[in-house]
C-alpha cells in the first residue's frame, strides 16, 4: 500500500525523518492546543487519502473515464492521482504563506522554527500576495518542465493543484505568479524541489509514467481535481487526522478513513430478466409488491429496451400519471448501474415538496437494491428539517459488518458541497442543473454526478431558462459517460427533440404515447408502449369568470377542486366561497408557512386520497381552492375540477386530479359521477380571447392562445379522454403548424413574436453564467471565467447567477413581537428574549415556519435592499448562534399578526396565509 511502503522499500514513517530539517520546519496547519502540522506530513496524509479514495470509494465507471482521459492504465492512473494530490499544497512552501502567521502571538513557536530554518525574515520582493494553490501550479509546472515533460501535458497536470481551492487559474494571473516564485531566494526553490521529489518517490511516480500521460481535457481535470479536493478536505479534518502524530502512518490513515466513514460505490446486482415472469418477479422483489402484482407495460418495456442499449444512454419516459414512472426510472437506474459500474443514483424533482415526497420511496428502494451499507443525501436547503432524513442512522464502523442493504447518512457527506458525493441523492433539480453553472468547487459536483445514473422528474415543468441549463448539463453528463433518465407526463416534441440532441446530437420526433425514447452511441430508438384503456372521458366547458359564477356549481356538494393561477386570486376566491359555504372550503398555496402547508397537505391527502371513502374519511362536501401546488405530487381525487385557463400541458396535469381513482359509485354525488372540467379566467372570448390579468402575467401569451385554439377545435365539443388525448393535445398545442382563427391572426403573430423574443432573452440570461459546451471548453479556466470576473469585482450579482429564472425573493420566518421579546406563531410557551439562542426543538420549529414574501416587494433592487435592511434589523440577534436559524430573517408581526414592511402592510393567518393588504384603491399600504 502507498501509505505503508514506497517503491524502494522506505516506508512513509522514514521519509519525513530523512528530509532536510529546513523542509520539515515548514507548516501546513497552524493547529490547535495539541500542536501544528508540518507541510510534508499534510502532503503525505493527502496522498494516502487519495489512494484510499481510488481503491475503496471511486466507482469503476469513473476510474475508466479518468484512465481514458490520462492515457494511462491500471496502477499508473492511481499513482498519477495520488501524486497530484501529494503536490496540491506545495505552494505553502512560499514566503507569503509562511509569513502570514508571523503577527499571531500564539504561533510564535512555529514562526521561530521557520526562521531558524533560514526562511524568515522575508524579503520585501517576496511578500507579494500569492494564493498557495496558484503557487502550487507554478511549482509543479516548473518541475515538470525541468523533467522534460511536454509543455501542454505539464500545464494540464499543474492546473489541478492550481484549482484545488475551487477555481482554475487564468493565464494572466498565472504569469504574474511565475514572476513572484522566480523572485524567491534559492533556499525556497530547494525546499520546493525536495518536496516534489519526496512526493514523487513516495507515490511511485516515474518520468516514464509522466511521459506516457496525455494532455488532460477539462473533463478529466474536473474529475481529478474533485478527488484532490476530497482528499485534501479529509486530510485537513483535525478529528480524522490530528495535529499530534502518535501512530505509524498506516495506522494514522486507517484511523482517519474510519473517522470519515465513506461508503464504497454501489454494488447492486440485477437478476436474470429474460422473460416477462422474471421481470414481474424483479419488480415485486425490488419494490415490495404483493405476489399478485405484476409490472405495467412501460415497466416491462424499459427492461426490454435496456437489453439493446450499448454503453451510457439517455432514456426519456413519456407516460400518464399512474403508470408507475417512478418505479420504471428506478429499475432503469439499477440495471444501468449494475452493467456500467456506476457510483450510485440521483433522483431530481422540481420542488422541495416533491423531493421530500420521493425521499422515503427512494430510501426503501436503495436499501433493497444495495448489497451493503450505502449513503444517502437529501439535497435541498431544508433537508435539516426533514424528519425522514434526520432519522437515517449516522454510519459508524461497528455497524458495517452486519449492515447488508442498510442506507445511512454520513456526517462528512452531509455538507452542502459534499452531499452529492453520497451513493444516493434525492434532491431538487437545481442540484443537477448546477452542473452547468460556473461556480466555485464545481469539480465536486462534477465528480459527484458524473459517476451516477441521473433521474430527472417532471421535465415538462422547466421553462426556457432552466431548459438551457438542463441541455448543457446533459451535454456534460454524456461526455462523462453518465446515463440519464428523464420523465414526463406531457412533453412537446420540440422540447423532447432538444433534450435528445443535447445528449446525443440526434433528434427525437416520435408522437406515440406512452413512449420510451432511448439515445446511445448507436443512435436514437423509440419504443411505443401499449396504452391503458380510456379511464376518463370528461366534458369540458368554459364558464364566466365572475366569482359568483362558481356558486351554482358547488351548491350540490361533492369534492370540488378550484385551481387559481395566482395566490391573490386564490385568496379572494376562498374568501368569497367561505361566505357562501362556511366550514366547507379550504385553501392551499405557497404563501403558507412551510409547517402549516405540510399539515394542510397531509390532511388533504388523507381526506381525498385513494384510501378514503364516503363514511370512511372522504367528506360529502369539500371545496378545495388551490394554486399550482396541486399540479404535482398531491395524490388527491376530486369529483369536479374548476380551473383557470393555463397552458395545455398544465391543464392536463390538473385534470389528472379529476376522478383519479376507481371508486364505488356511492363515493361521488350522483350529479358528479360523470367527470366535468370547467375552465374560467377568460374575460372575453370574442373576437380574440382576453385572459384574466394574473394569468396573462405569468404564462406565455402564445401558448395561452394556442391552448384556446386547441380547446375550441378539439375539446369543447368532444370532451377530453385520459390517457388517449394527452399526447395529441399537447403536440397540437406546441406544433409549429398550429392553425388559429383568422380573426386572431394579428394577436397571434404579436404573441409569437413576443414569445420568441422572451425565449431568446431567457436563454441569453442563462448562457451568461453557464460553463461552455464540451467543444468550447478546451481550457480549464474557461469553466470559471464569469465567476472569476464577479469575484474580481467583489460581487456575486445576486439573483443572476442561478439556475432558475426568477426575480430575487426573500424567505422570512414570521414571529409575534412582544414586550419581552417574541414568540413563534402558534407557540404557547413563554416569550423568548431577543438575545437568547433558541434551543434545538424551538430552533427547528422556527426554521420550519418559513414563507416567501410576495415577489412584488423585492422585484426592484432598491426595494430589495429596503426590505432586507428592515428584516435584518428586526431579526433576533440570538438566531446567529443557531445553526438552523443563522442567516434567516424574521418578519416581526404585531399581536394582530400584521406588519409594515418597507411601506407594505402584510398579514399572516393560518386560514389565508401571507396576505398583502391593500387600500380601497388597490395599493399596498
Amino acid at each position: 500500500m502507498l501509505c505503508h511502503m514506497m517503491n524502494d522499500g522506505m516506508d512513509y514513517d522514514s521519509i519525513i525523518q530523512v528530509m532536510n530539517p529546513q523542509v520539515t520546519a515548514l507548516w501546513a496547519k497552524s493547529g490547535d492546543e495539541t500542536g501544528w502540522l508540518s507541510l510534508p506530513q499534510h502532503l503525505l496524509d493527502s496522498a494516502c487519502v487519495a489512494e484510499r479514495l481510488w481503491e475503496g470509494w471511486l466507482a469503476p465507471v469513473l476510474k475508466a473515464r479518468i484512465a481514458e482521459g490520462t492515457g494511462l492504465a491500471g496502477k499508473e492512473v492511481k499513482i498519477l492521482v495520488a501524486w497530484l494530490t501529494g503536490c496540491h499544497d506545495l505552494g505553502k512552501a512560499t514566503s507569503f504563506f509562511q509569513y502570514q502567521i508571523e503577527p499571531r502571538p500564539e504561533c510564535a513557536h512555529i514562526v521561530e522554527g521557520v526562521r531558524e530554518a533560514g526562511f524568515l525574515p522575508v524579503q520585501r520582493s517576496t511578500k507579494e500576495k500569492l494564493p498557495h494553490a496558484l503557487a502550487s501550479e507554478v511549482i509543479v509546472g516548473r518541475w515538470l518542465w525541468e523533467q522534460g515533460i511536454d509543455g501542454k501535458v505539464a500545464q494540464s497536470l499543474a492546473q489541478i493543484p492550481g484549482a484545488h481551492h475551487g477555481i482554475a487559474t487564468d493565464p494572466v494571473t498565472l504569469q504574474a505568479a511565475k514572476g513572484i516564485i522566480e523572485r524567491h531566494p534559492e533556499p525556497w526553490h530547494q525546499a520546493q524541489n525536495e518536496l516534489m521529489e519526496a512526493m514523487t518517490q513516495a507515490t511511485g511516480m516515474t518520468t516514464e509514467i509522466l511521459a506516457k500521460t496525455k494532455r488532460l481535457d477539462t473533463r478529466t481535470q474536473q474529475l481529478i481535481t474533485g478527488l484532490v479536493i476530497m482528499a485534501d478536505w479529509i486530510a485537513s479534518n483535525a478529528e480524522a487526522f490530528p495535529m499530534a502524530i502518535t501512530t505509524t502512518q498506516e495506522e494514522r490513515v486507517n484511523n482517519g478513513m474510519e473517522a470519515v466513514v465513506l461508503t464504497g460505490p454501489w454494488r447492486g446486482e440485477v437478476p436474470e430478466l429474460g422473460s416477462e415472469d422474471l421481470i414481474d418477479a424483479y419488480y415485486r422483489a425490488t419494490f415490495g409488491w404483493p405476489e399478485h402484482f405484476g409490472a405495467r407495460p412501460i415497466q416491462k418495456a424499459i427492461v426490454q429496451a435496456l437489453d439493446e442499449v450499448d454503453g451510457p444512454c439517455l432514456i426519456i419516459v413519456e407516460a400518464p400519471t399512474g403508470e408507475g414512472k417512478t418505479e420504471t426510472a428506478l429499475a432503469a437506474a439499477h440495471i444501468i448501474a449494475a452493467r456500467t459500474g456506476a457510483q450510485g443514483a440521483v433522483f431530481a424533482a422540481p420542488t422541495m415538496a416533491t423531493a421530500n415526497g420521493l425521499f422515503e420511496r427512494v430510501l426503501d428502494w436503495a436499501g433493497t437494491v444495495s448489497g451493503e451499507v450505502t449513503s444517502m443525501y437529501l439535497g435541498h436547503s431544508k433537508s435539516a428539517l426533514s424528519a425522514e432524513y434526520q432519522r437515517l442512522p449516522l454510519h459508524s464502523i461497528e455497524e458495517e459488518a452486519g449492515g447488508h442493504g442498510e442506507v445511512v447518512a454520513t456526517q462528512w457527506l452531509k455538507g452542502n458541497k459534499r452531499g452529492v458525493l453520497s451513493n444516493f441523492v434525492v434532491c431538487t433539480v437545481d442540484q443537477v442543473l448546477m452542473l452547468a453553472l460556473q461556480a466555485k468547487h464545481s469539480m465536486l459536483r462534477h465528480l459527484g454526478l458524473a459517476g451516477k445514473v441521473i433521474i430527472v422528474d417532471e421535465v415538462h415543468a422547466y421553462d426556457a431558462y432552466m431548459g438551457s441549463y438542463l441541455h448543457k448539463a446533459l451535454e456534460w453528463l454524456q461526455a462523462y459517460g453518465a446515463s440519464v433518465v428523464l420523465m414526463s407526463a406531457t412533453l412537446p416534441v420540440e422540447q423532447k427533440s432538444a433534450l435528445a440532441r443535447a445528449y446525443g446530437d440526434t433528434p427525437a420526433e416520435g408522437t406515440g404515447y406512452p413512449l420510451l425514447t432511448v439515445v446511445d452511441k448507436r443512435g436514437m430508438r423509440e419504443y411505443e408502449v401499449p396504452a391503458r384503456p380510456t379511464e376518463l372521458h370528461a366534458q369540458v366547458e368554459l364558464i364566466d369568470d365572475a366569482p359568483a359564477a362558481l356558486i351554482p356549481h358547488l351548491e350540490g356538494g361533492g369534492c370540488v377542486l378550484v385551481v387559481c393561477n395566482t395566490i391573490r386570486r386564490a385568496q379572494e376566491t376562498y374568501s368569497l366561497l367561505s361566505e357562501h359555504f362556511p366550514g366547507e372550503v379550504e385553501l392551499h398555496h405557497a404563501a403558507f408557512m412551510a409547517s402549516d402547508r405540510a399539515e394542510k397537505e397531509d390532511a388533504l391527502r388523507a381526506a381525498l386520497g385513494p384510501r378514503a371513502h364516503r363514511g370512511e374519511g372522504r367528506p360529502e362536501r369539500r371545496f378545495v381552492v388551490a394554486t399550482q401546488v396541486v399540479e404535482q405530487s398531491l395524490d388527491i381525487d376530486v369529483d369536479l375540477l374548476i380551473t383557470d385557463v393555463a397552458p395545455m400541458d398544465l391543464l392536463i396535469q390538473r385534470v389528472g386530479r379529476l376522478h383519479r381513482h376507481g371508486r364505488p359509485a356511492e363515493d361521488r354525488p350522483e350529479h358528479l359521477r360523470e367527470p366535468r372540467v370547467l375552465i374560467r379566467g377568460i374575460e372575453e372570448r370574442s373576437p380574440v380571447p382576453v385572459f384574466e390579468r394574473g394569468t396573462a402575467a405569468i404564462y406565455d401569451s402564445k401558448i395561452l392562445l394556442a391552448t384556446m385554439a386547441v380547446l375550441e377545435d378539439r375539446v369543447l365539443a368532444h370532451g377530453l379522454r385520459r390517457p388517449d388525448d394527452i399526447a395529441p393535445l399537447v403536440h397540437a398545442t406546441y406544433s409549429a403548424d398550429l392553425e388559429v382563427p383568422e380573426v386572431w391572426r394579428e394577436a397571434w403573430e404579436k404573441a409569437v413574436g413576443e414569445s420568441e423574443a422572451e425565449r431568446e432573452r431567457s436563454e441569453g440570461r442563462a448562457g451568461t453564467y453557464q460553463v461552455p459546451g464540451i467543444a468550447l471548453a478546451g481550457k480549464y479556466h474557461s469553466l470559471f471565467v464569469r465567476y472569476a470576473k464577479n469575484r474580481a469585482r467583489k460581487k456575486e450579482e445576486a439573483g443572476l447567477a442561478q439556475v432558475r429564472d426568477a426575480a430575487p425573493t426573500v424567505e422570512v420566518i414570521p414571529i409575534i413581537g412582544t414586550e419581552y421579546g417574541y414568540r413563534p406563531l402558534g407557540y404557547e410557551g413563554a416569550d423568548i428574549a431577543e438575545g437568547d439562542t433558541p434551543d434545538y426543538p424551538l430552533s427547528r420549529r422556527l426554521a420550519g415556519n418559513t414563507v416567501r414574501l410576495p415577489g412584488r416587494l423585492t422585484k426592484r433592487e432598491r426595494d430589495f435592499t429596503r426590505v432586507i435592511d428592515q428584516l435584518e434589523q428586526e431579526t433576533p440577534v440570538g438566531w446567529a448562534q443557531s445553526y438552523l436559524l443563522k442567516g434567516q430573517v424574521a418578519l416581526v408581526l404585531n399581536e394582530n399578526c400584521e406588519a409594515d414592511l418597507a411601506g407594505t402592510r402584510l398579514r399572516y393567518s393560518t386560514e389565508l396565509g401571507l396576505e398583502e393588504k391593500r387600500d380601497k384603491e388597490g395599493q399596498g399600504r
